[in-house]
């Protein structure tokens, strides 16, 4: 096995080719494409000089056979590209990797605190391949939960056998409210990328204070752009006439498989819903479909969807044991302020 760290942006684009067969070997997530990696680099995480790339390629006698994208930010953490924006973080590979020979190899060549790998899945290969890795300082710790629905061909909500009746009905309520409002699907092949669009609800969430400042920034849209004119992103808009009220941008894994990422939309009562709603109902009403809500056990996912949920896991390496240790006090302690300036903000 050769490792190779790539830390220069025009050695990441050499490797392009290799990322995507390796991507199309297995059914990864697109936040595993090159795409999504290497433009987050590129817009985002390399306009602050004191993040570092850190992508780690192995090679066999065939060559690239697999494919670590990581870099270390401005705390000397090391973890993967733009992983607070990927709902699902991996490695791509064709073949199971010796992690502790590659973290061996980090630690001798690279400078870095711990490793903090964040929003693994446990059919993931980091969570399969670390769990069987002979490294003495490491945590596993479920820091979140993703959700999925499997709809039958139908009409929806009656083509999902475990909904109940009352779950029926807040659907069709919430359907009802705003049905006469248009659902419109966005694909490269057919529509320019609407900015304008995007900017006008962007900013109408922010005036309205149901997101910060900083939410859906230009270089943000500038990824989100090109991976929308590489089809890996369609775009759902809810509108009437000249107005557009929501916008749902989509990861598109397959023609049945679609997951809602980054929802926009203006201060109407449930149109973020009913666009949810209307994209599923026109979506399933000729095949099976399988809608992955994302990230967060959010009462409207609950409460509307009633979908299955999943964990979602921070798995962290550490050089020693008092690194360790001292990343557990302190997350000990954060966690205790967080839950009583909770209760405090209740009471």
């Amino acid at each position: 096995m050769d490792i190779n760290i790539i830390s220069d942006i025009r050695d990441f684009k050499k490797v392009q080719m290799s990322w995507v067969n390796l991507f199309n070997s297995e059914s990864y997530s697109v936040f595993q494409s090159f795409e999504f990696n290497y433009y987050s680099w590129k817009y985002e995480l390399s306009k602050n000089r004191l993040n570092y790339l850190c992508i780690v390629v192995l090679n066999d006698a065939l060559g690239v056979y697999s494919i670590l994208p990581l870099y270390i930010d401005r705390n000397k953490v090391l973890r993967f590209i733009n992983d607070d924006h990927a709902d699902f973080c991996d490695f791509i590979t064709r073949e199971k990797i010796n992690l502790s020979k590659v973290f061996n190899h980090l630690r001798s060549e690279v400078d870095f605190r711990f490793i903090s790998l964040i929003n693994v899945c446990s059919k993931s290969n980091a969570y399969e391949y670390l769990q069987d890795v002979n490294i003495k300082h490491k945590l596993f710790k479920i820091i979140s939960e993703f959700s999925l629905l499997n709809i039958k061909q139908g009409d929806f909500p009656y083509n999902v056998p475990h909904y109940r009746s009352h779950q029926k009905h807040r659907i069709n309520k919430a359907y009802k409210k705003h049905k006469d409002r248009q659902s419109v699907i966005f694909d490269f092949k057919e529509h320019m990328f609407p900015k304008k669009d995007i900017l006008y609800l962007r900013d109408s969430m922010i005036e309205n204070g149901i997101r910060e400042y900083d939410f859906l920034t230009v270089d943000r849209l500038s990824l989100i752009e090109k991976m929308y004119n590489s089809g890996l992103v369609v775009l759902h808009f809810v509108k009437k006439g000249n107005r557009i009220n929501a916008c749902n941008i989509m990861i598109k894994s397959s023609s049945d498989q679609l997951m809602f990422w980054i929802d926009l939309y203006d201060d109407l009562q449930m149109i973020n819903i009913f666009s949810y709603i209307v994209f599923i109902k026109n979506f399933s009403l000729d095949r099976p479909l399988c809608i992955n809500f994302g990230r967060g056990r959010y009462f409207y996912k609950v409460s509307n969807f009633a979908p299955t949920f999943n964990n979602l896991y921070r798995i962290m390496l550490f050089h020693n044991k008092w690194y360790m240790l001292r990343f557990m006090l302190l997350d000990y302690i954060i966690s205790l302020l967080r839950m009583i300036y909770n209760q405090l903000k209740k009471d």
